[in-house]
């Protein structure tokens, strides 16, 4: 039976560069998971209603659809932002350096029919082209330093991120045009703790430059979370890049 469609968020989620020896590429698969797993772990714990949020791995690849009674501007900010990038920081820290993890994530939201093992929608469809966008892998190719990398729909940046909720900087995010298979949509990229710079794809910022410096402008299966997570503080570090 098809569930009717309900309004929700929409993040989909890849490991950057998996392929490879299968020993690197299992151990990736396995890190993304453990990361998905903290952060949501970290935001029950935080009393977000996250109990029934749908999470579809296959392979190196997820999808997560999380209910719209969840702020928007929250999953942004202090999900995907904070408990997924604070997630990495720690799985990667007992890591070798073949062995780092790298995530690209697209988030959008929309009417989405949820019926597991099945998820469909535009939202969805939209999120996973956002999230191959060709300027969000360059983005990331060009800043290997970036273990992050998010982009959002052009409607999520106009309806969530300019009103500034959570601490959401709408300067931080840059624009990209998204043309992946027969899908054509501006996007919005951020690499967290990364210096902003000018994406391949979009126009350069037109900020005026001072003396200073630049202007800163597989497998299938579902999970339902329920388990808690306390995740322990992490200081960030922002390096100032100038010319």
């Amino acid at each position: 039976m098809t569930s009717l469609a309900l309004s929700q968020t929409v993040i989909s989620s890849d490991v950057v560069g998996s392929s490879g020896e299968r020993r690197r590429q299992s151990h990736l698969d396995s890190a993304h998971n453990t990361v998905l797993d903290l952060a949501f772990s970290a935001a029950k714990a935080a009393g977000q209603p996250l109990v029934s949020a749908f999470r579809r791995v296959d392979g190196d690849s997820a999808t997560m659809v999380i209910s719209a009674e969840v702020s928007r501007s929250w999953i942004l900010a202090d999900f995907v932002l904070r408990e997924i990038a604070i997630a990495l920081a720690d799985v990667n820290r007992v890591a070798g350096e073949q062995y780092q993890l790298r995530l690209r994530m697209a988030v959008d939201f929309g009417e989405v029919v949820l019926n597991p093992p099945h998820v469909q929608g535009d939202a969805v469809v939209r999120a996973a082209r956002l999230r191959d966008a060709p300027a969000l892998r360059e983005a990331m190719s060009g800043s290997p330093e970036a273990r992050l990398g998010v982009i959002i729909s052009d409607r999520f940046y106009r309806e969530v991120v300019v009103h500034g909720e959570r601490g959401l900087d709408a300067g931080e995010f840059q624009a990209a045009e998204v043309k992946v298979k027969t899908f054509s949509e501006r996007g919005w990229v951020r690499l967290p703790a990364v210096a902003a710079q000018p994406l391949p794809s979009a126009p350069a910022p037109t900020g005026k430059s001072t003396s200073d410096g630049p202007a800163i402008h597989a497998e299938v299966f579902n999970k339902f979370e329920e388990r808690v997570y306390a995740p322990h503080g992490v200081f960030g570090v922002v390096r100032d890049r100038r010319g």
